[in-house]
């Protein structure tokens, strides 16, 4: 009837559009983020500075937060944010249930742009910013302009915001932030004020984990809280993605240490002091062990090297500052452990072998062969000599001398008293330090040696050889340097005999033309005749028995008991002959 009519093809109803509610789970890091400047864990010098200003109404137009990732750069720009609009009045507590403040917090108020300065950084649209500044905001009372990594702007951007950066109307803030403060042009520094953010402390991150694992139920051992602050390196929200892996790879609510340490991928720290160890026993194959098994457990070696670097770095901290220094970021308890692991070496072994790691840290990070070169430096370290330990070396010092000192008083006590023979008496007039010990020799029939010049501390110091020495020395010094090397003979005639060996001509002539006027100095200051004797050289055969006695001498101190303790003690060997 209808040979040309279309026939109708009934189309089936499109099954409804179905919208997702909005994610439920919120990640730590912005569930818990920190939504007043008390919240704000580690920072305090900045917060107490913003707090202040937005109190006494002196908040700089301009501001630049620089610090490490992940320290809190732009959450307290935030804050800030709130603070100066919250409807309630610019105030360091803001209420965060305005409007406003709810707006800034879930990131759509029209009056505080959040800007990303990687991805805006050209010139075009710094001049969109610039013209858009003059118009007044919305709602709030000042528009704010959040800028994040600001020195990715490029050079043209910030010369065409200078001008506006240095007087912006009055109801607009710039608030910067960047983690490459030196990229950023002086000219736009000097138009800021500053703050600086720093690295938080591992017990600040260990007690703020602590108490977030508590508000989500979980127990968390205190060491692998501590683990986790170490391997965010001062980033709390490098913590915080941490901890949620944690979190969320476990199946009950007490998660043990082993079980952080497998969902984290990382070795326990407890392997860096077994290496340590090794290399300080110079244990090789407990070396090669340790390095098989973090091989084996797919941990990276690179990055396990890298901490490897950190860890002897805590050895040289601890063994130079202390183990009090607040420089080394690590806990009490492994400040302890490490200070009892280096107290028996010096800080120059230390600090050569973390210049050892750091030397050859390229030869690791360059090798297609990470393994063997890991291997092959650790073992290149056992090659270095620990030295000698001068603290163990003054131990034994002191034990040494302490037997010393004993074997000779126990020496002096037994002594018996040198006997004087048939001893004359000096005369009335006559002091002196010379004890005569009148033992003649009997083939020359007087005293030699220092029997003859024994000192008695009795007698006054007056009339004696060094002070007659002593009164030449400034009228006749050359006579002075002469006579003090001469060997010292008192006969019972009343002569003093000086006999001086190996005096070249020139001695000898200098001798004869100043002999009569020291033998008048000696009579009259001594009151004994003074004689010279110039002893020639000994004949062979005296010569050859002095030194068979001298062989003798030096083999019998050899064998000394002391000189026999001496070598056990400091496992050494007798070099000088």
């Amino acid at each position: 009837m209808y040979p040309n009519r279309v026939p109708r093809v009934r189309i089936p109803p499109s099954p409804p559009l179905i919208i997702p509610d909005k994610m439920a789970y919120q990640v730590l890091a912005l569930k818990y983020r920190p939504q007043t400047f008390d919240e704000v864990v580690g920072q305090s010098h900045v917060t107490t500075t913003l707090s202040n200003a937005i109190s006494q109404d002196r908040v700089a137009h301009a501001m630049l937060f620089t610090g490490p990732r992940g320290t809190g750069k732009t959450t307290i720009a935030r804050i800030l944010a709130k603070a100066m609009n919250c409807k309630k009045g610019s105030s360091p507590l803001p209420c965060n249930t305005c409007k406003i403040c709810r707006d800034i917090i879930e990131g759509h108020c029209a009056d505080v742009f959040e800007i990303d300065g990687a991805s805006n950084n050209s010139v075009d649209q710094i001049r969109d910013l610039r013209e858009n500044v003059i118009y007044m905001p919305s709602s709030a009372k000042y528009k704010i302009y959040i800028i994040d990594e600001v020195h990715m702007l490029s050079t043209a951007a910030f010369n065409a915001l200078l001008k506006t950066l240095e007087e912006p109307p009055d109801h607009v803030m710039f608030i910067f932030a960047t983690t490459e403060v030196h990229k950023i042009p002086a000219t736009i520094l000097s138009r800021c004020q500053r703050h600086d953010l720093g690295r938080i402390s591992l017990a600040l991150i260990s007690n703020h984990l602590q108490h977030l694992c508590e508000k989500e139920g979980f127990s968390v051992e205190t060491q692998s809280l501590d683990l986790i602050s170490q391997e965010a390196d001062g980033s709390i929200r490098d913590a915080l993605s941490l901890l949620d892996r944690v979190l969320s790879s476990a199946d009950t609510r007490e998660i043990k240490h082993k079980r952080i340490l497998d969902g984290l991928g990382i070795l326990d720290h407890e392997t860096l002091h077994d290496i340590s160890s090794a290399i300080f026993k110079k244990n090789g194959a407990r070396l090669i062990e340790i390095i098989e098994k973090v091989n084996a457990a797919g941990i990276d070696l690179k990055k396990y090297y890298s901490d490897l670097i950190l860890h002897f770095r805590n050895l040289n901290i601890i063994k130079i500052c202390g183990k009090d220094s607040p420089v080394a970021n690590i806990t009490d308890s492994e400040k302890e452990k490490i200070f009892q692991a280096v107290s028996m070496f010096s800080s120059g072994f230390i600090n050569t072998l973390l210049q050892v790691l750091l030397t050859e840290e390229s030869i690791v990070k360059y090798s297609s062969h990470t393994k063997t070169a890991i291997e092959m430096v650790l073992l290149k370290l056992l090659q270095i000599n620990s030295g000698a330990q001068i603290n163990q070396i003054i131990d034994k010092l002191d034990i040494l001398a302490n037997k010393i000192d004993s074997k000779l008083s126990y020496g002096r006590q037994n002594l018996e008293p040198v006997k004087k023979k048939d001893s004359k008496s000096p005369p009335a007039n006559y002091s002196t330090d010379i004890q005569a010990v009148r033992e003649p020799d009997t083939a020359s029939g007087y005293n030699t040696g220092q029997d003859a010049l024994r000192i008695n501390k009795n007698i006054p110091d007056e009339k004696t050889w060094n002070n007659f020495l002593k009164k030449i020395e400034q009228k006749l010094p050359f006579m002075f340097a002469l006579l003090s090397k001469g060997f010292i003979k008192e006969k019972d005639n009343g002569e003093i005999i000086v006999d001086l060996k190996n005096c070249s001509s020139f001695d000898k002539k200098r001798l004869e033309s100043k002999k009569p006027e020291l033998q008048k100095l000696c009579k009259e200051f001594l009151g004994k005749k003074l004689i010279f004797n110039i002893v020639s050289e000994k004949n062979k055969f005296a010569k050859n028995e002095n030194e068979k006695n001298e062989k003798k001498a030096r083999q019998a101190a050899f064998n000394h008991p002391l000189v026999v303790e001496a070598q056990k003690m400091f496992n050494g060997r007798i070099i000088n002959y």
